[in-house]
């Protein structure tokens, strides 16, 4: 009995020395790697990556956000860093894609909320940001820039009553709220209430000579209000002859829109619109210098951000790709449809064979938004789409949701979809040029 009980302990003892062996084994030869470097846990990837996103390194702070999403698939604060660095640089369909993630694992984080708002507003959808604005003045009713974005929204659509309202919401927390003033005095202005428009304005710049914004929108109000003359003495101290006369021609095709097109144009910089009868209001004049810049930091950044994408692929192209980290969205299925198929006829096409680059232009929920997407976008191209059809690939995310990304057909070639993207940036046509597997 004795001898049993000895060859059982040192069964169970070997046993024990066993598993400790296979975990230090694993533990040395199963350490696992991302793009070729040492793994970090969540916090210190998160840490690195908030310090990138700080400095505004936005790839190295896409890369590691990036990484600790892979690690883990319900990884809330990876997610929202990479919906803030795509907010960051202007990628607006990439930061809505990641915030609608973050708030599918957290239908209440606020920072999602808002920043869904915020890029919603930017693509003209405001519509979609309003639900979450309205939430987030319920959680957090003391914070005047909710109501400063949902005047925004409501402007857009038309609604200046609303917008009114909302702005002046604001201003009762935030009285000398310089964004507020301007605001609510193109609102008023939208529909054509100038006298009180001026006096905000005049409010506004009272408060900080310095600031120009509210000096270019008074003379933007005197030219809609017929008072020419008034406009070019206030604005002869801010601007040169030249930026004057293409201002007041901006401004006089102002005019002619309806209040919630005056707010589409002055807030998102649009310049084309359905003609009406009588009126022809794709009207192309340049953009005031500083309201409606070509030169825009954001998409600097952007383009910075593409030309650092396409080193790093340089150098990794002998390698053998493992996933799609380095892409907008994290795509272990995709399925392609040719123009005019259903849903339900999508083949199962996915594969990991040839690598090819396409230029996307957005994504969307089903394929008959994306191909009303791709009709949209054609028109605005001006002609640059003409050549060719449109290619919508279900992309299923790793939170399991489908979405249908709509990419420019008949391109494969990375020099001609960066030339197209350049030429669609122009016309203020986001898209993204991505390597990604043919089928």
């Amino acid at each position: 009995m004795h001898d049993y009980g000895a060859i059982m302990i040192q069964k169970f003892s070997k046993i024990v020395i066993l598993l400790i062996a296979c975990g230090l084994i694993t533990a040395c030869s199963g350490e696992r790697r991302v793009d070729g470097e040492m793994p970090f846990d969540s916090d210190s990837l998160m840490n690195m990556a908030e310090s990138f996103l700080q400095a505004g390194d936005y790839g190295n702070a896409m890369r590691l956000f990036q990484r600790a999403a892979n690690e883990n698939p319900k990884h809330i604060s990876s997610r929202l860093g990479l919906a803030k660095t795509y907010q960051a640089i202007g990628a607006s369909d990439a930061a809505i894609n990641f915030y609608d993630q973050v708030l599918r694992l957290d239908p209440g984080n606020m920072d999602a909320k808002m920043g869904s708002g915020q890029m919603l507003i930017t693509k003209n959808r405001p519509a979609d940001a309003i639900p979450y604005l309205t939430d987030l003045s319920k959680s957090d009713p003391k914070n005047y820039r909710i109501y400063n974005m949902l005047g925004l929204a409501y402007d857009l659509l038309g609604q200046q009553e609303e917008a009114q309202m909302n702005y002046g919401r604001g201003l009762e927390l935030a009285a000398d709220n310089i964004s507020l003033l301007n605001n609510l005095a193109l609102s008023l202005a939208f529909e054509e209430q100038y006298a009180p428009s001026i006096k905000l304005l005049s409010k506004a710049i009272n408060l900080d000579y310095s600031v120009t914004k509210a000096q270019q929108n008074l003379v933007l109000v005197y030219v809609l209000s017929g008072e020419e003359e008034a406009a070019r003495k206030i604005g002869e101290a801010i601007m040169t002859e030249e930026e004057m006369t293409n201002n007041i021609r901006h401004y006089m095709w102002l005019k002619k829109l309806n209040a919630s097109q005056r707010a589409q144009a002055v807030f998102l910089g649009i310049k084309n619109f359905p003609k009406k009868e009588g009126l022809n209001l794709n009207i192309t004049e340049p953009a005031p210098p500083e309201i409606y810049s070509s030169d825009d930091p954001k998409k600097q950044k952007l383009m910075d951000l593409l030309a650092q994408e396409k080193r790093k692929e340089k150098r990794k192209q002998e390698q053998k790709e493992q996933g799609n980290a380095a892409q907008v969205e994290t795509a272990p299925v995709e399925q392609t449809e040719i123009a005019g198929q259903s849903d339900k006829e999508i083949g199962q096409a996915y594969g990991s064979g040839e690598k090819i680059y396409r230029l996307q232009l957005a994504s969307y929920p089903n394929t008959k938004i994306a191909r009303s997407g791709w009709a949209t976008i054609k028109k605005r191209s001006k002609g640059i789409l003409d050549p060719y059809k449109p290619l919508i690939k279900l992309v299923t995310l790793a939170n399991g949701k489908n979405l249908f990304r709509l990419f420019v057909g008949g391109i494969e070639e990375k020099a001609i979809a960066e030339n197209i993207c350049d030429d669609l940036r122009e016309k203020k046509i986001d898209c993204l040029v991505l390597k990604t597997a043919r089928n």
